[in-house]
């Protein structure tokens, strides 16, 4: 689609180790099945970036590239969990609701997303570490309703046509990271690419009462594949600076599609390709007297140099998102007399890889939040609260205002190889 289309808002919204790894995955299950309508910014070309990282890195803005955190790694910059002593799973979700307006009329959907999750096997102790796991890139999900009013011989013909679309792309992360020297880890990872997008159409006919016009239904779909590399890296050699960067490689990425009429039994199939555009990623970490810390974290997708999809290439811009923010972090008091309870908060600004109404989209999002940490330290339990807002009425046509709960389990068991 080149924009968002019709009258969106005219239709209905539619302690022991197995015990522990059972115990997160059905949570996993759980959250991964709540799944609804976003945003008609997703409407078009690849959606929306679905960001990856933990409700640790949610809370205080977004930021982790150059985090080092020994109790549990994140997983934002792979590189950080060359420091894993343990066998780690790292789970990461949130729910949000969102409100959209625009042209005097407003629309509420929810969604729950499972962006992430990531098993670490040390294979040498806080030096070599495997890593593997699911993580969600982008996500595109939400249905528009349009009248239809056409005459056809003379007489009027009343009805509805329903577009709605569905899709994600997501990777595969398979890779190392190892603890070079005292002050610098290092990662690389190949991933697999994969992904599907399904757009259809129905339009049905309500008038004339005596329906001889059958109900038209088109259903289109693309089947998603490529493969990528990511390499990384964390400086943490210095007491007051550390700082972080990764890059993903471009890479082709095959679309097959198939399209399917309704009350027709052929088939028609087509591929073709997509040149999709590296991403880089850095960040710095300053630590602050009484224990804060103060993060940022800069990425970058170069869209403007996507090819291969006509319909979507001139409303393809350059994807860029800033984090920052603040962090007491968990600290434990000595002799085991409790902890420091962490708190976190920041500010993230991102363009999106596509533009709405001719104009860019931006999203902006202010977030705090907090954390408790497993018995034994192994592990934590974060929480973050969001409130994002997504577009303009004036620029784009809309308007979304979103309150966001994320949350991430990250559970280590003393398990090495």
């Amino acid at each position: 689609m080149s924009g968002v289309r019709g009258a969106v808002f005219g239709g209905p919204a539619v302690p022991a180790w197995p015990r522990r790894l059972v115990g997160l995955l059905l949570v996993a299950a759980v959250g991964a099945t709540g799944a609804a309508a976003q945003t008609p910014f997703a409407l078009q070309a690849l959606g929306q970036n679905i960001d990856h990282g933990d409700a640790r890195d949610m809370g205080r803005g977004g930021w982790g590239m150059a985090d080092r955190d020994t109790l549990t790694p994140g997983t934002r910059n792979p590189a950080a969990l060359a420091d894993l002593n343990f066998l780690g799973l790292f789970f990461n979700g949130y729910s949000e609701a969102t409100t959209t307006s625009g042209g005097g009329l407003e629309r509420t959907t929810r969604r729950a997303y499972l962006p992430e999750i990531r098993l670490g096997v040390p294979l040498r102790s806080r030096q070599v570490v495997l890593h593997g796991g699911l993580c969600l890139k982008r996500s595109m999900q939400f249905e528009t309703v349009d009248p239809i009013e056409l005459e056809h011989f003379g007489e009027p013909v009343l009805g509805w046509q329903d577009y709605r679309r569905d899709g994600t792309l997501y990777t595969i992360p398979l890779g190392l990271s190892w603890r070079a020297t005292s002050g610098l880890a290092l990662s690389g990872a190949f991933n697999f690419v994969r992904g599907t997008i399904q757009d259809v159409i129905t339009e049905t006919y309500t008038e004339p009462l005596g329906n001889y016009y059958l109900a038209n239904v088109r259903e289109q779909k693309d089947r998603m594949t490529g493969n990528n590399f990511t390499l990384a890296l964390l400086w943490d050699g210095w007491r007051a600076l550390q700082l972080g960067a990764a890059v993903s490689t471009g890479y082709d990425l095959t679309m097959q599609r198939t399209v399917a009429l309704g009350g027709v039994a052929e088939r028609a199939t087509d591929r073709f390709t997509g040149a999709m555009p590296p991403e880089y990623r850095a960040g710095l970490l300053l630590n602050l007297p009484r224990t804060w810390r103060f993060g940022a974290d800069l990425q970058l997708m170069p869209y403007e140099r996507f090819t291969g999809r006509p319909d979507w290439e001139p409303d393809l811009r350059d994807e860029w998102t800033v984090a920052a923010g603040f962090e007491r972090p968990l600290v434990f008091r000595a002799h085991g007399r409790g902890y420091q309870k962490p708190w976190r908060f920041g500010y993230q600004q991102r363009q999106w890889a596509h533009t709405i109404g001719g104009a860019p989209v931006r999203e902006h999002a202010i977030s705090m939040g907090t954390g408790f940490p497993f018995r034994n330290r192994l592990g934590t339990l974060d929480l973050s609260l969001s409130y994002v807002w997504i577009g303009s009425e004036r620029d784009n046509g809309w308007r979304s205002n979103s309150l966001r709960l994320g949350l991430s389990i990250n559970g280590l068991e003393r398990l090495v190889l």
